[in-house]
């Protein structure tokens, strides 16, 4: 497959078009699952809370355990409540100015992100210091067109501290039995969750009409008790499609899905190589370490891999204004301009990347977007909380029309309504 796609009309310029990129991803404000505040640790349980915190949206499936009763059904039923009101790990600090040039080409770099602004009109972000955003200022926005190596913003940045990095902010290596853990057990990963999501969502009576990601992407989960990796975890689910579609990058990674010490690795040597390097005086390093990263380790991340990065923000500038219909509006113009089928079709498959979501305290991936008869819109998405996908996978063949309950119970986990996403201010893209 080719890593770069045909962009559609709504990326063309004056000159021509222009390449869509081969990663596009979107964020929240921060991540919550290991700590509340830095204050608490995370004891997660297998298909633990989803997204666990304390000004969560009550929708009864969201905010809610899913567990494994029966072969053919999941239950919806509560538990670990104490784990409300806590973070997982993936942080956007609105006081961070983002790196030097992060994309090797500066027409490129140019054409695409005034591609990226028209499709996506978000707002920057004003530098402010709070828990959850971290973004760019004004100064950032236009340092991507500097060199790679350049040291521009070094001087002013400063050493973050719990309020931004967590309980460990200052940790100097994570405990051995989290080491093993990880070394061992890896993550929980599931694939072919696109398809089945295409199932079920041409089973619902419901649905009007929805989009939906490559294919290839796979369901990266958390392990019980990991702590706060949320961000890595989409880290991981955003490559699966890199390696899936052999887009531009996959050389680096390989036939494997990196994992978090391969992930802190390759930040700790982008920052080396001048990607968002004042990230390491500001975290003080993240190798072996449990510190949260957020958009800023994510963007160098991928930068250093020659994907052309840049941060938008959704913000509400009034109690009038709201950001998240805003959001929704340019994540549906995002899948709209790459479906590959019929606009008449009810799922209309797409061969886009999923997009790395970051709101307050949380992170996820977007992986489609759907549309409900009545007329409701809501995003689909990856939740690295779910530990349940593969089991979802499985018991998708066994859906039919008839059952549309148990239809709504499988697709549930993978929905967030705009009731859900009203609940927060600000929002980020990257």
């Amino acid at each position: 497959m080719n890593s770069t796609l045909k962009a559609p009309p709504l990326f063309q310029t004056d000159g021509g078009e222009a390449a869509l990129p081969s990663l596009f991803f979107i964020g929240f404000a921060a991540c919550p699952c290991a700590a509340d505040a830095g204050d608490r640790e995370c004891h997660c349980t297998p298909f633990a809370i989803m997204t666990p915190q304390h000004h969560h949206d009550p929708e009864p499936i969201i905010d809610r355990c899913m567990a494994i009763t029966e072969p053919d059904e999941i239950s919806t039923t509560p538990t670990n409540a104490h784990l409300a009101g806590q973070r997982t790990g993936s942080v956007s600090r609105s006081s961070r100015p983002f790196a030097a040039s992060l994309i090797p080409s500066q027409p490129n770099r140019i054409v695409i992100s005034q591609s990226w602004k028209r499709l996506l009109p978000g707002r920057r972000l004003r530098a402010q210091q709070t828990a959850g955003v971290r973004s760019k200022t004004k100064e950032s926005l236009d340092a991507s067109a500097r060199p790679p190596n350049s040291r521009a913003g070094m001087q002013s940045a400063s050493r973050l501290g719990t309020l931004q990095l967590g309980k460990y902010a200052h940790e100097e290596e994570m405990p051995v039995w989290l080491v093993k853990l990880l070394e061992t057990e890896g993550d929980l990963r599931a694939g072919g969750v696109i398809p089945a999501l295409k199932q079920l969502l041409d089973l619902s009576s419901r649905t009007e009409y929805a989009y939906l990601c490559h294919p290839d992407v796979q369901h990266v989960a958390k392990l019980n008790r990991e702590g706060a990796f949320c961000g890595y975890r989409n880290i991981q689910v955003l490559s699966s499609h890199i390696i899936g579609a052999r887009a531009t990058g996959w050389e680096q990674l390989g036939d494997d899905i990196p994992g978090i010490f391969q992930i802190q690795d390759m930040i700790e040597a982008a920052w080396d190589r001048g990607y968002n390097a004042r990230g390491r005086v500001e975290t003080g390093g993240i190798r072996g370490t449990r510190k949260y990263i957020g958009t800023p380790e994510a963007q160098a991340f991928f930068a250093s891999m020659g994907f052309p990065c840049s941060v938008q923000a959704f913000k509400a500038s009034s109690e009038d204004d709201n950001a998240s219909r805003r959001l929704l509006s340019a994540i549906e113009r995002y899948f709209q301009q790459g479906a590959v089928s019929s606009m008449d079709n009810k799922v209309r498959p797409t061969l886009l990347p999923p997009i790395y979501l970051q709101r307050p305290k949380h992170s996820l991936t977007i992986v489609g977007l759907e549309k409900h008869k009545g007329g409701d819109v809501q995003l689909l998405v990856f939740d690295p909380e779910f530990q349940s996908s593969s089991t979802v996978v499985r018991l998708a063949g066994k859906a039919t029309p008839r059952r549309q309950s148990k239809v709504t119970k499988l697709l549930e986990p993978y929905r967030r309504s705009a009731t859900h996403l009203e609940r927060f201010n600000e929002f980020e893209v990257l």
